[in-house]
């Protein structure tokens, strides 16, 4: 949902501020200073229909760990877009992917660009 809505970045970005991410190597504290404080506009109604998208899915193949290995997919995918902003094919074949991986997201898809939409128009 944040790389479809183009807010990956920034979300990436506020969680690099919280300490304790070094795994057992230091802790989180209850409360800490953010610098950089994050914001997403309503995005309710792009998670109910992802939510309704994926219960359906998990419907439909009921295989165990299908959705995990979907997200593994997807997230696998997402990284390596990331890591190839110089390589232009390299991309292309990745933004593929992913538009393959999202295509049975027929509710995500219609309230992403309705999303899309309102915010233009909030502009």
């Amino acid at each position: 949902m944040l790389y479809a809505t183009g807010y990956l970045e920034e979300w990436n970005a506020f969680w690099r501020q919280v300490p304790g991410q070094s795994f057992r190597e230091d802790h989180t504290p209850d409360i800490f200073a953010a610098e950089k404080p994050l914001h997403l506009p309503a995005i309710r109604q792009l998670g109910e229909a992802l939510a309704a998208d994926l219960q359906e899915l998990a419907t439909k193949h009921p295989a165990v760990g299908f959705i995990h290995t979907l997200r593994d997919k997807m997230d696998k995918n997402i990284d390596q877009l990331n890591h190839c902003k110089n390589d232009p094919k390299r991309r292309k074949r990745m933004e593929k992917n992913i538009k393959a991986l999202t295509s049975p997201f027929h509710r995500f898809q219609s309230e992403l660009q309705e999303y899309h939409l309102r915010l233009g128009e909030s502009e």
